[in-house]
């Protein structure tokens, strides 16, 4: 196996194992915390957050925010004074604060179980706040931040960024060695009565628009299949836990945040394998078949399901990076970095080359 191809491997690794990591540490803190974004509270209104304890041990965070810009006209919102109270599983109240601007405490908990957060507005106008609540374990008691906590999330995103590195040196390391063991180009020729013919074949080479807008027909496509996927999966969910999907004040904690980059994964992963089925079995995705594209070698003939699986990985997993490199390390046959490691350029074949049919046949219907 080329040298580059280990560094590919590699670098994927290196990415999926950051993205995993990441996303499952974030996911772990997460869970534990309960937010409430954007809400109204009208004068003397209130709402409740409620959040579950599940370790003593470790103190309980509540941040509130409130906001004192209009997010419709950009006017400043009158202050009013807010009001705070902590309610243990037993309804005590533990903590009770009155403030006007930001808010931001951390308070021990005696016993597990459900706190309420109540937030009052004492003032006449109304005001929006988003809500904290929650064990943050990189907030300690003191209010300051404990970085070891979040030792997972920032390994996470090293090897996530090195596994980018280390990808991107992988393709630049294909390439090179292509260009160090590729023979020359050769030419063959026939003489006859002192004169000299050379063969040679042409072939079009696909523009970038035409590119693009065969790969943007595909990302509809397939984004509009995983719609559906995603929407069936959820069914039975949203029937066993039809709160979860209402549009309620208590929201997850940076659930969408949280929930990018297994989508990414997902989603990515699926459009590599669309990619590499159509282009490893006839050359063209449905896209590339409207507008008469095809991927093939150099030579023009048809990749096998190898070459297809490397060059739809950096189109599914990185495809702006695989563009601008590829720009950059520009050639004159219009290659994308992982075009360029694969080995396969994008053609304009005519529309009778698609068909192929035989000629001076007609065809009747019984």
């Amino acid at each position: 196996m080329q040298r580059g191809y280990i560094i590919l491997i590699a670098g994927t690794a290196l990415l999926i194992s950051g993205i995993v990591i990441s996303a499952v540490r974030a996911g772990t803190i997460i869970h534990e915390n309960a937010i409430l974004r954007g809400v109204s509270i009208k004068p003397g209104g209130s709402v409740n957050v409620s959040t579950q304890v599940m370790d003593t041990s470790r103190p309980a965070t509540l941040a509130i925010n409130v906001e004192h810009i209009n997010s419709t006209t950009g006017g400043e919102i009158p202050i009013n004074i807010l009001g705070e109270t902590v309610r243990n599983p037993n309804g005590v109240i533990i903590t009770s604060n009155e403030f006007t601007k930001q808010f931001f405490m951390t308070f021990k908990p005696a016993i597990t179980g459900n706190y309420i957060v109540t937030i009052y507005n004492l003032g006449n106008n109304n005001v929006s706040i988003d809500v904290l609540a929650g064990n943050l374990p990189f907030i300690s008691a003191n209010n300051k931040v404990n970085f070891n906590s979040l030792s997972g999330v920032i390994v996470g995103i090293i090897l996530t960024i090195a596994g980018i590195i280390v990808l991107i040196a992988g393709v630049i390391v294909l390439i090179l060695d292509k260009k160090r063991i590729s023979p020359g180009i050769q030419t063959t020729s026939s003489s006859s009565s002192g004169t000299t013919n050379t063969e040679s074949e042409t072939i079009v080479l696909a523009s970038w628009i035409d590119r693009f807008i065969a790969w943007l027909i595909d990302f509809i496509i397939v984004s509009i299949g995983l719609g559906m996927l995603f929407a069936v999966i959820s069914i039975p969910f949203w029937i066993a836990f039809p709160q979860m999907f209402e549009s309620t004040d208590m929201i997850m904690l940076f659930r969408s945040e949280v929930g990018y980059w297994p989508s990414y994964i997902i989603s990515s992963l699926v459009f590599m394998a669309y990619w590499t089925y159509f282009e490893s079995t006839r050359g063209q995705s449905l896209g590339k078949m409207l507008l008469h594209l095809k991927t093939t070698d150099l030579t023009g003939k048809s990749i096998d399901l190898k070459t297809a699986l490397i060059e739809s990985f950096g189109k599914a997993f990185l495809l702006p990076f695989d563009v601008i490199l590829g720009w950059i390390f520009t050639n004159n046959i219009r290659q994308r970095m992982f075009n360029t490691a694969s080995g396969t350029i994008v053609i304009k074949v005519k529309e009778a080359e698609e068909n192929d049919r035989p000629k001076n046949v007609t065809y009747l219907k019984d």
